[in-house]
C-alpha cells in the first residue's frame, strides 16, 4: 500500500502516523535490549527442538518395541521348532507307569494293557519280567507308540509273535535277548 493510496479525507491521521514514525526513529535502544531479544530468539528456537526431539521419541519408541516384540517372537517361534523337531534324548524320554507286576493279590498275573506307549517302554516291563535283554537295531522302532496287552501268565515267544504282527515291526528271540527292527518305511 502506497501513501498515495492513503485517504485524504483524514489528515489529522496522516499528521498522527508521520509524528509517531519520527518518535520511533529518535528512541535509543537500552543496552540489553538486543540480549534480551536474542536469549528469548534462542529458549523459543530450544523449546521448538525439544518438541520437535519429544515427538521423534514418540513415533522412535514404538518401532523399537515393535522390533524387540518381533525378535521375542520369533525367537520363541525358533525355541518351539527346535525342541518339536530335535531327536528326543533317553532323559527326556517319559517313563511308562506299567502296573506292578509284584505283590500282586494271590500270585495271579491279570492282562496288563499299554495305551498309547511307546515300543521301548513296554519291552522295558516285558525284559524285566522275563529277565532278558532288549536290543534295538535302529532308532524308528523305539518311538513307535502301540496300543496292546500283554498277559504275564504267557510266553515270551507268544507275545513276540503277537507284536510282529503289527506292521512296520519285526521282533526276533535269540538266547536272552530280543532283537527289534523295522521292516518297512511308514508312510
Amino acid at each position: 500500500m502506497n501513501t498515495n493510496d492513503i485517504p485524504k479525507v483524514h489528515p489529522e491521521l496522516l499528521d498522527a502516523l508521520h509524528r509517531q514514525d519520527e518518535q520511533a526513529q529518535q528512541m535509543k535502544l537500552s543496552e540489553g535490549f538486543t540480549e534480551k531479544v536474542m536469549e528469548k530468539v534462542k529458549s523459543e528456537m530450544m523449546k521448538k527442538e525439544r518438541v520437535n526431539n519429544e515427538k521423534y521419541k514418540l513415533l522412535f519408541i514404538p518401532k523399537i518395541a515393535a522390533v524387540f516384540l518381533a525378535v521375542v517372537f520369533l525367537g520363541g517361534l525358533a525355541f518351539a521348532a527346535f525342541h518339536f523337531l530335535s531327536p528326543k534324548t533317553e532323559k527326556q524320554l517319559a517313563e511308562v507307569t506299567a502296573p506292578s507286576l509284584t505283590g500282586r493279590a494271590g500270585g495271579e498275573s491279570a492282562p496288563v494293557r499299554f495305551s498309547d506307549i511307546r515300543l521301548d517302554s513296554i519291552l522295558n516291563v516285558i525284559s524285566a519280567h522275563y529277565g532278558i535283554i532288549v536290543s534295538f537295531r535302529s532308532e524308528e522302532p523305539r518311538s513307535m507308540k502301540l496300543i496292546t496287552t500283554w498277559n504275564p501268565e504267557d510266553s515270551l515267544n507268544a507275545f513276540i509273535d503277537h507284536l510282529n504282527m503289527f506292521d512296520y515291526l519285526h521282533l526276533t528271540l535269540r538266547g536272552d535277548t530280543i532283537f527289534v527292527e523295522q521292516t518297512g518305511e511308514e508312510d
